[in-house]
C-alpha cells in the first residue's frame, strides 16, 4: 500500500513539473530544476529587480512527500555543500526576507523550513495557514505556486542588493 501511495505522489509531481505554468517560469528564466530524485526537487530561483536589472539566484530543496495533499517541506538550499546554508542576517538581506529564512522550529520537528503559509510545517504555526488562506497550500495549488511565492523572495533581495550598490 505505501508503494502505491509514493507512487502517485512521484507521479502527481512529475505531472505538476510537465504543467505549462512551470514549464514558463523555466522558459523566463525565474528557475530552473537543478536535480529531481523523489521526493527532492532541487530548484535555483532567480528573482529579478524591474529598475536596475539586478538579479539574485537562491537555491532550494523541495520534499514532496505526500504531495499534493500534503504541502512541501521547502528550505533554503546550498548545492555544494549539500544542506542548508545559515540564515541571513539584517545586514545582508530585507526583512522578508530575513524573516522567511530564519532558523525556527515547529513542535519538536526541528528545524521547520522556509517560514511562509504555504510550507508544510509553518501553515500550522500559531495557526497562519487560517489567518492567511490566500497563502496556504492546499490539494488544488500547483508547485508554479511555491516557485512564484520563491521568486517574490529571491525578487526582493534583488532589489534590496540593488539599494545598496
Amino acid at each position: 500500500m505505501d508503494e502505491l501511495v509514493l507512487d502517485g505522489d512521484r507521479r502527481s509531481r512529475e505531472a505538476q513539473l510537465a504543467m505549462p505554468g512551470f514549464k514558463v517560469g523555466i522558459e523566463e528564466g525565474r528557475w530552473e530544476v537543478l536535480g529531481c530524485t523523489f521526493p527532492d526537487l532541487y530548484v535555483r530561483v532567480s528573482g529579478k529587480d524591474h529598475f536596475s536589472g539586478s538579479i539574485c539566484a537562491m537555491d532550494f530543496r523541495l520534499m514532496c512527500d505526500s504531495f499534493p495533499m500534503t504541502a512541501p517541506f521547502v528550505e533554503h538550499w546550498n548545492m555544494q555543500t549539500k544542506c542548508r546554508p545559515e540564515p541571513p542576517s539584517a545586514d545582508r538581506a530585507p526583512v522578508g526576507v530575513v524573516d522567511a529564512l530564519k532558523t525556527w522550529n515547529e513542535n519538536g520537528v526541528g528545524y521547520a523550513g522556509v517560514y511562509r503559509p504555504w510550507q508544510r510545517y509553518a501553515a500550522m504555526h500559531n495557526g497562519w495557514a487560517l489567518l492567511r488562506p490566500d497563502l496556504a497550500w492546499h490539494r488544488h495549488r500547483d508547485l508554479s505556486f511555491i516557485m512564484e511565492q520563491l521568486y517574490d523572495l529571491a525578487s526582493e533581495q534583488a532589489a534590496w542588493d540593488a539599494l545598496r550598490a
